[in-house]
């Protein structure tokens, strides 16, 4: 199988896998809007979003470790060493945090303090086991997980707030639900017993798994700080109903970064493989330029489709999101672009410049939030964290080509950044019809310039079926 089959191989699996999970946020957006008040999905939304704060330190990011040391590992036995050696790093993290957590939750006892700590140790426990899967090279299996939660998820979430009528809680325990199921799943279908052994416990490869994995804590930090910390500003200054608001404009913007995510655990899977290849730098170069244009130009055409879906659905306390999505989306697409390099990082386990290009964006977004904040209210955390994420993009593509010699084709970019312009333009000043044609015009234009992608569809597709003849 060439490089091509197996990254559109991999990302149809996990897109089977992955996409409606990932996507079940947006397409239950108007029950949140219609059952629950932006108050409520506020509180609920901030507590949802501490847990990639707190969880890489606790974990020592042993999810990623376990992923990156299995994709090289050659034989069960070095399997076991890494599982077994990765879930007692896990182990020992969630019993510290379970030591301290309890106290403080005892002495504050805040709104749903008990559901967020279950929230953490089983999210963690299902995300770790889908990472295992991952390193084995189980996709399919691993893609299986993606369709069990995402049905388990929507229903508790249907049940619990248009049934029971729960408030914010329903959010958490739906997730808990979720994860809980595949966790279970993913005990006995990989009988993960098998892969753990005390007696492979060793100073050595815990030393190895964190000398890999502690970098990634404070770089984990620092996209907290990107991507997050502005709520809590927000809240802060402004109350959780505008955080409420703000956190349903996000969802729209989570719809590019949910596409490209998939793809991406397929291409960081792909690049640790062709690291070591003679041709890596221009196999590299060109595969960022693809993915530049892609993004891009998806992002001019969902600008339309968001549109036309605000129009109809959003209501009450929440209408005004649709203000933000512009800025957030582009925002979110220059966080995805950042990301394709960071698979570089992954590749060549040069952890530690991920973190130094990561702290550079998130002390911008920092500043720039605590200025911004106060007076522009949502809009600051808007433009904070736009402006963090080019940051972000900037510098990583410097700091790379310390490591590989990265081209990228400007020319070939800029048809779609003024696709992507006259999207925006059309966004804020047509009503929904002028949207309903842009999204044919701006959608012919997004296939022709994706068109290399498009062809390697077809061919993979067409190799599927001479082959199952």
């Amino acid at each position: 199988m060439n490089r091509s089959d197996r990254v559109i191989k991999t990302t149809i699996i996990y897109f089977i896998g992955n996409f409606a999970s990932k996507l079940l946020g947006f397409v239950l957006l108007p029950l949140y809007t219609a059952y629950l008040t932006s108050a409520d999905y506020g509180i609920a939304d901030i507590l949802m979003s501490t847990l990639p704060l707190i969880a890489p330190i606790f974990t020592m990011q042993v999810t990623e470790s376990v992923f990156r040391f299995l994709m090289t590992d050659n034989n069960d036995e070095d399997r076991k060493k890494t599982i077994t050696n990765s879930l007692g790093i896990f182990a020992a993290g969630v019993f510290i945090f379970v030591i301290l957590y309890l106290p403080f939750l005892y002495k504050t006892n805040f709104k749903y303090g008990g559901l967020f700590l279950a929230y953490f140790i089983v999210t963690y426990m299902g995300i770790f086991l889908q990472q295992v899967l991952r390193g084995l090279q189980r996709t399919i299996e691993y893609a299986v997980t993606g369709v069990i939660s995402t049905i388990v998820h929507a229903t508790s979430n249907i049940f619990l707030i248009v049934k029971v009528g729960m408030g914010g809680e329903a959010l958490l325990i739906s997730s808990i639900a979720g994860s809980s199921v595949i966790t279970i799943f993913m005990v006995f279908r990989t009988r993960i017993w098998n892969y753990i052994d005390a007696k492979r416990l060793s100073r050595i490869e815990i030393s190895k798994q964190l000398k890999f994995g502690i970098p990634l804590i404070p770089n984990q930090i620092a996209w907290w700080v990107i991507g997050i910390l502005g709520k809590y500003i927000l809240a802060y200054y402004h109350g959780v109903a505008d955080n409420g608001v703000l956190a349903v404009a996000n969802k729209f913007p989570n719809i590019i970064a949910i596409i490209n995510a998939i793809f991406l655990k397929a291409w960081t899977e792909n690049v640790i493989q062709e690291y070591n290849s003679d041709d890596r730098d221009e196999y590299f170069s060109s595969g960022l330029t693809i993915f530049t244009v892609f993004t891009i130009s998806v992002t001019a055409f969902l600008l339309p489709v968001i549109k036309i879906y605000n129009i109809l659905t959003i209501t009450g306390d929440f209408i005004s999101a649709w203000k933000f999505v512009p800025l957030l989306l582009m925002g979110s697409s220059f966080n995805s672009l950042a990301t394709f390099l960071g698979t570089i990082y992954t590749a060549s386990m040069k952890t530690r410049q991920a973190l130094t290009t990561t702290i550079i964006a998130a002390i911008s977004n920092l500043i720039l939030s605590l200025i911004l904040i106060p007076i522009l209210s949502i809009w600051g955390v808007v433009i904070s964290n736009m402006v963090s994420f080019i940051i972000l993009y900037l510098v990583r593509i410097r700091s790379v080509n310390n490591i590989i010699n990265l081209q990228v084709s400007f020319i070939a970019i800029i048809p779609s950044l003024i696709l992507l312009v006259t999207s925006v333009y059309i966004y804020y000043t047509m009503n929904i019809y002028g949207q309903i044609i842009s999204i044919i015009i701006i959608g012919l234009a997004t296939l022709y310039l994706n068109r290399s992608i498009l062809f390697n569809l077809f061919n993979f597709i067409t190799r599927i079926k001479i082959t199952n003849k």
